[in-house]
């Protein structure tokens, strides 16, 4: 490209004993997370335009701030067609996320520990009387959401008759699902092995699901990348072979296909079938929403 300033270079360096050496443009170093909340037809997602490539009526709840990286995730939704409730928070900084690809295609994210979406808390949340489905993503991106609080908004969205989808993260402060009360308000969960394991405080994927069930969660969904997913003590593989470039975004491309089946009243294999589907493409291209522009 002509213009260098529009490009991150990384230089080789080990980084979760990656060797990386690749270029991103900016534009794509920029993801969503926090709470997704809007009408349903409106679903969403932690990456809301994964939702609008699927034809939702989609509204986002979050907080930006006032700075060039917020007013440049705003003219994004906007040119989406995603509405956004009440973004605007002070003294803050726009959240960021670095997001770094290895040579298999992995990711691995630097994100900003004082960034906007760690100041997001209960009285930011915006839930439209026409709302269907809330989708909560990320559990634990917020220290600010502990389990007190997620319990009373989680309760909040059931006493409306509101479909619950919550999308975990990495804990942050060792929490044990055993010890979360909140949970039992969730109609699907989804998370990663890792995320998992870490969670539930054991190595075997399947003692996972049955703990998280054992704390109340209706439907427990874990993303098993490449291998599909596991639900309900069967693996569902994906139904063709992709080439992996970039795994950015694609745990959330997942959830926003299976939210899509969802909203839409598929059966819950045709669910995780477009979730697979949607999964797989975004790991065919660099960038978390790239697969959408492309039929």
């Amino acid at each position: 490209d002509e213009d260098d300033s529009d490009w991150f270079v990384i230089q080789q360096n080990e980084f979760n004993n990656a060797v990386l050496n690749y270029h991103l443009r900016a534009s794509e170093l920029v993801y969503l997370g926090g709470l997704d909340i809007g009408p349903m037809q409106s679903v969403f997602t932690k990456d809301d335009d994964h939702f609008s490539y699927l034809k939702e009526d989609v509204s986002i709840s979050t907080v930006i701030a006032d700075d060039p990286m917020g007013v440049l995730i705003q003219n994004f939704l906007e040119e989406k067609g995603i509405t956004v409730s009440n973004p605007i928070k002070q003294n803050v900084e726009t959240y960021l996320s670095l997001v770094l690809i290895d040579e298999n295609g992995e990711r691995h994210f630097i994100g900003s520990k004082n960034g906007s979406l760690r100041s997001y808390c209960l009285e930011d949340v915006c839930i439209d009387e026409d709302c269907k489905i809330v989708s909560f993503a990320s559990m634990f991106i917020s220290p600010l959401f502990d389990d007190e609080q997620m319990g009373k908004l989680f309760s909040l969205i059931k006493e409306k008759g509101i479909l619950l989808c919550v999308d975990c993260s990495s804990i942050k402060n060792n929490e044990d699902a055993k010890d979360m009360s909140c949970l039992k308000y969730i109609d699907y969960f989804f998370c990663n092995t890792s995320e998992a394991r870490v969670l539930c405080h054991s190595e075997d994927i399947h003692t996972c699901e049955e703990v998280l069930c054992q704390c109340g969660i209706k439907n427990v969904v874990i993303k098993m990348g490449e291998k599909g997913c596991l639900y309900k003590g069967k693996i569902y593989a994906p139904q063709r072979n992709i080439q992996c470039i970039d795994t950015t975004g694609a745990g959330d491309s997942f959830v926003a296909g299976f939210i899509h089946g969802l909203s839409q009243n598929e059966k819950i294999e045709d669910c995780i079938r477009i979730g697979n589907e949607c999964g797989g493409r975004a790991c065919e291209y660099v960038g978390g929403n790239e697969w959408t522009t492309h039929q």
